[in-house]
This record gives C-alpha cells, structure tokens and sequence, in this order.
C-alpha cells in the first residue's frame, strides 16, 4: 500500500500575536475542500470498490454518527482510526456562584480531539506548496485524479470519472465558453467540451465530470474557462487555466477489456 503523505497549499499571513516580532509570516493551510457526511458517502460508492450497497453504507454511517453523538453527550470518549474525542469544559470553575447565568456561562461544553498515532504518522512530514500572495484566490487547479485508475495527473479513462481540485472552480455565470476542454497535446485542438451542466458536481474547489465514452487514445491537456470569483457575484469576463500535465488515455473505457 501507497503511504499516506499530506500535500497542502498554504498561505502566508502576518502574525498579530505579541511574542511574534516585526510581523512574523504565519503558514495557514488552504483547504481544498469541505467534505458532508453525503459526500463522503459518495466518495465511497462512486469511487471505491466494495461489496456494500449505498442504501446499507449510508444507514451504517449515519448509526454511527449516531452513536458517536450519543456517546459523546453522555460524557464519554470515543477512540476513533483518525483520533481521540473526549468531552470537556471551557473556562475556570466557579463553585460559590453557580445560580449566576454569566457564571455559568464560562464552562460551556467543547469536544476535544487528539490525533491517533496512525494519523499523527502521516502528517510526519507533509509536502507544503506556497502560493504567492493572493494566488488562492485565483482560477487553479492542483490535482487531476482518475477515478477508474485511481491515478493523479497522470491518466483518464473513457466512460470514467474526472475529480479536479483547486480555486475558484465554480462554474456560475451564463457565458458559453465556460467549462472544462480536453485539448490534443500535440496540436491544441479541441477534442472534448464539458459543459457546466454536464457536470456532476461543481463548487469552487472541486470539479467532477465523466470523459466521453468516444475519447481516442492519446495524449490531453486539460483546460478550464470560469467565471467564479470570492464574491457570489460572477465576473463578466471569464479566466482561463491550462493544466501543466499531460493526460493519457488508453481509449479503453471503463469496464471494457481489450480481446
């Protein structure tokens, strides 16, 4: 098994805390995306071979968020593979003054988290990537990964899945030349164009869509046209990214074998 290393995109931001002289620059990490329970479940079904059905799967998940949430209001700990939650209380204790509201009010409950050791070994030494000043706010993309190889910036399959990881992804907007294109890397000529209505998911640090079942073997760059910014509202002129990495497709679609 591949071992697990962490790969961020950080920021670099002054620190405002006094023992932090002349405005020493603090590492935040840009998160590239926020996961719901349904999501991950998706990640699972979609994406993952396994003998459970997504109905079981996701009754199974959610009795143990359940459970978990159960547990933790009754006053106990739960050792998780990622970590430990055990509930605690902010503040300092004040027993002569508990019929005051405001004295009350300063041990209010928290859930405190200790990452396991298997977790605490996987972010041992993580890969950070720097992103120039304001760069996270611009059109990005970090990461390509084939869902039916499994494979990242290297690979797509006809038929499969293709989950893009980045900034400002978001295909809101109505000009037409918005979406993703797969370009032959030898000529620039356009091949593929996903629509953003195409699309199986679209948010601004993630794109999904399936490659055409007809793409030929060969060698792509990807590109994306978005009009996505920080603001809800979408700019009038679109932004353009191409993808530094080079794509290949065998041309076999998923679930097909060669004779």
């Amino acid at each position: 098994m591949e071992k697990k290393r962490a790969h961020w995109n950080v920021k670099l931001v002054r620190s405002n805390l006094s023992q932090h002289e002349n405005g020493e620059l603090k590492p935040q990490v840009i998160v590239k995306q926020v996961y719901t329970l349904e999501k991950l479940l998706w990640r699972i079904t979609r994406l993952k071979s396994h003998a459970i059905s997504p109905e079981n799967l996701e009754y199974a998940a959610k009795l143990l968020m359940n459970e978990i949430e159960d547990c933790l209001v009754e006053g106990s700990a739960v050792n998780l593979p990622f970590g430990r939650l055990s509930p605690g209380l902010t503040g300092m204790w004040q027993s002569g003054e508990r019929y005051d509201a405001k004295v009350r009010a300063l041990n209010q409950p928290v859930v405190n988290y200790a990452m396991s050791p298997r977790l605490r070994k996987a972010l041992a030494d993580p890969l950070l990537n720097e992103l120039d000043v304001g760069a996270w706010r611009r059109l990005d993309v970090y990461s390509v990964t084939d869902s039916a190889t499994k494979a990242e910036n290297e690979t797509m399959t006809p038929g499969g899945v293709l989950i893009l990881k980045g900034q400002m992804l978001l295909m809101n907007g109505d000009l037409p030349e918005r979406g993703v294109y797969l370009l032959d890397a030898e000529t620039g000529a356009e091949v593929a164009h996903i629509r953003p209505e195409e699309m199986l998911e679209s948010s601004r640090r993630e794109l999904m869509f399936q490659v055409p079942w007809t793409m030929p073997a060969g060698r792509y760059r990807l590109r994306v046209v978005s009009q996505c910014t920080t603001n809800p509202r979408p700019m009038k002129r679109a932004r353009v990214y191409e993808f530094p990495c080079e794509l290949v497709c065998s041309g076999q679609g998923v679930g097909l074998t060669s004779d």
